[in-house]
């Protein structure tokens, strides 16, 4: 082999290395401030891939990192002997009724319980919030829905796992229990800290919205995130992420609309398809 070769060889591995180095760096630059930029739309992967597997599963939250997706969204409760697991649910109590093979409610059961029981589809375990910080770590943002209720018991379990996972550049909480929102305040100024917590709100409820919470964001149903909205919300230094129920359609028409009006984070159950526009949106721009 002539030293040419060699050369070009060497050239091609130093080319292909650079290049391997950027994306792993691209990858782990996503921090939770970056929402207030408010001039671009990140794309949410709601409940993992779930259009693909069964939602909240390890299987359909870690498709969403094979799939390069900026950002899972996810929910979790406390267990019976305190293990953080990811599940919807409905009611106080994070019932398994529509998700599981087996009724009863999380809060009152333990992990190794929960453990004997398959989601509905798919047949696939629950899993806990510490095996997808395992599989995400580096690797993707996490939006985290705190659904348990019980603010007091279940926040100091949260941050333990976030300070052992060392997963504060890589995550955001959120919840409809809008005091875990003074939780964070406190423990933020403890600990000098800047866990960002998202507002949730229910459907067509614009005029229950608090902007004042300077430095958090507004987790709004998509019909509610207006331009009057958006625009008030980043006046007050606040994102704006909007979601979709789980079976209604996803249309480009939507999606267009939804950045002219500023959305910052759109909450998909097609993220593909949502990623796929907006590409093509900023093409055209």
């Amino acid at each position: 082999m002539s030293i040419f070769y060699i050369i070009k060889t060497i050239y091609i591995l130093l080319i292909f290395i650079i290049i391997i180095q950027f994306r792993v760096k691209r990858k782990l630059t996503r921090r939770p401030e970056d929402i207030f930029y408010f001039n671009k739309t990140f794309i949410e992967s709601h409940r993992g891939m779930n259009r693909e597997i069964f939602q909240n599963t390890i299987q359909s939250l870690t498709k969403a990192i094979y799939y390069n997706l900026e950002t899972i969204e996810t929910d979790v409760w406390l267990t019976k002997d305190n293990i953080a697991v990811l599940h919807h649910g409905y009611g106080p109590f994070g019932n398994l009724v529509g998700y599981y093979d087996h009724p009863g409610n999380i809060t009152n059961l333990t992990y190794n319980e929960l453990l004997k029981f398959r989601t509905i589809k798919n047949n696939l375990k629950m899993p806990k919030l510490s095996d997808i910080m395992r599989k995400a770590k580096n690797k993707i943002f996490i939006n985290l829905e705190i659904k348990d209720p019980r603010i007091d018991l279940v926040f100091p379990y949260i941050v333990k796992l976030i300070e052992e996972y060392d997963f504060f550049g890589q995550i955001t909480l959120c919840s409809f229990h809008h005091k875990y929102y003074d939780k964070i305040q406190e423990y933020n100024k403890l600990n000098n800290r800047n866990l960002i917590f998202g507002f949730i709100y229910h459907k067509y409820t614009q005029y229950a919205f608090d902007y004042t919470k300077s430095g958090n964001f507004l987790s709004i149903y998509w019909a509610d995130a207006t331009k009057y909205v958006c625009d008030t919300a980043h006046k007050n230094n606040m994102a704006v992420l909007v979601w979709f129920d789980m079976i209604e359609p996803e249309t480009l028409h939507l999606y267009k609309q939804l950045i002219e009006n500023g959305a910052d984070i759109i909450c998909s159950n097609d993220p593909l398809l949502a990623r796929k526009y907006i590409r093509y949106y900023k093409m055209k721009k």
